[in-house]
């Protein structure tokens, strides 16, 4: 009869091995992020020792830069491989004579406290930068509130408050049907720049991203220049491209109090898509109903509800009946294939200037 006693103490003992790990601190000296590795020196020691990390993690973790102390281990037991298994705890120490300590990385360039980006006051085609401090090669700056002797703004406007203000930037008149991305960056030297983007139609691909700042700058944000764009908005701050939808039904009446000696008022339906431009719809076009919701006289000849087509835009006349009966009249417009939707009423005013009756309001929403 044999003893199986000792093989399975050995099964045992290999198997705590294996599920074992190692760990050290290591002071991590440069990094291969094509390779996913980085080269780390452990206490005692100024010989490099390449430390992988895992395959998992989907991008090198910001702790992972030369100076730091990250944690390594050999997994598993597996002698021939150490990997990076999150932060340290202790810092090695240099080994007399050795190579001393790596050099930290170069911080980017980036907004280190606020210089954030506003509408002007009254809106326009600029926007107020606000103070705050910025990094360029490692240095840093600080873009300071306005003082009284600034030649570049516009002391009288209403939103330019001392101290809150660092500048202004404008931006050149928008292109009557393309898109651009327009971005607002600072210097070295303190001067707020805008490094005007290139026009694209809203069918390209791929869209084109916001300019890259001008050299010694540093990028503060952007803003979409739409079509026709008039003013920039906080909307339009740092604002991603769209492609353009049906976003509104609009009403506009010409006339919305009708006196008596007026009898007629022009009533236009308008769909515009999110950045307040016409949107055109192929085939037969947008299709609206009409629902005549209380007072009487024609809207386009008509006197009910009734349905209309249009590409993207209708005109129609609205002539009250000219009693003294006459009620205001309320309206709601509905687009039935993309389902928007907007009501509108116009006051009747009699020969004495009274209402002949108010109008009763019963859009639905």
């Amino acid at each position: 009869m044999r003893l199986y006693g000792g093989k399975i103490i050995r099964r045992n003992l290999d198997r705590r091995i294996s599920e074992s790990r190692e760990f050290r601190d290591g002071i991590v000296w440069d990094v291969n992020t094509a390779e996913r590795y980085c080269r780390v020196k452990i206490q005692g020691s100024d010989t490099y020792v390449k430390a992988f990390y895992p395959e998992n993690w989907e991008s090198t973790p910001q702790f992972l830069k030369p100076g730091n102390v990250v944690r390594i281990a050999h997994p598993g037991g597996n002698k021939a491989r150490i990997e990076v298994v999150g932060h340290g705890f202790l810092l090695p120490t240099a080994v007399p004579g050795g190579s001393g300590s790596p050099t930290p990385a170069t911080a980017g360039d980036a907004v280190i406290t606020d210089c954030t980006l506003s509408p002007s006051s009254p809106v326009g085609m600029s926007v107020i930068v606000a103070p705050g401090t910025y990094r360029i090669s490692g240095v840093i700056y600080t873009l300071f509130g306005m003082v009284m002797d600034r030649s570049d703004l516009v002391m009288d406007q209403s939103g330019l408050i001392m101290d809150e203000v660092g500048g202004t930037a404008v931006f050149d008149a928008a292109s009557g049907s393309l898109f651009r991305y327009d971005t607002v960056c600072v210097g070295s030297d303190g001067v707020i720049d805008v490094v005007k983007g290139t026009n694209f139609a809203e069918t390209v691909d791929p869209i084109p991203s916001p300019p890259l700042p001008s050299a010694d700058h540093v990028s503060l944000g952007w803003v979409l220049i739409y079509p026709n764009m008039t003013e920039v908005t906080t909307a339009d701050i740092n604002r991603v491209f769209t492609e353009p939808t049906a976003s509104e039904l609009r009403i506009t009446i010409g006339d919305q109090n009708l006196a008596w000696g007026e009898s007629t008022t022009m009533v236009t339906v308008a769909v515009y898509d999110q950045y307040g431009n016409y949107k055109t719809r192929g085939g037969a076009g947008y299709h609206v109903d009409v629902d005549w919701q209380s007072g009487n006289g024609t809207l386009n000849g008509e006197t009910g509800d009734f349905s209309f087509y249009m590409t993207y835009i209708k005109n129609m006349i609205y002539t009250r009946g000219g009693l003294d009966t006459d009620v205001s009249p309320t309206f709601y417009f509905e687009e039935s294939e993309v389902g928007l939707g907007n009501g509108a009423y116009i006051l009747l005013w009699s020969d004495v200037g009274e209402l002949g009756e108010d109008p009763v309001l019963m859009f639905g929403y």
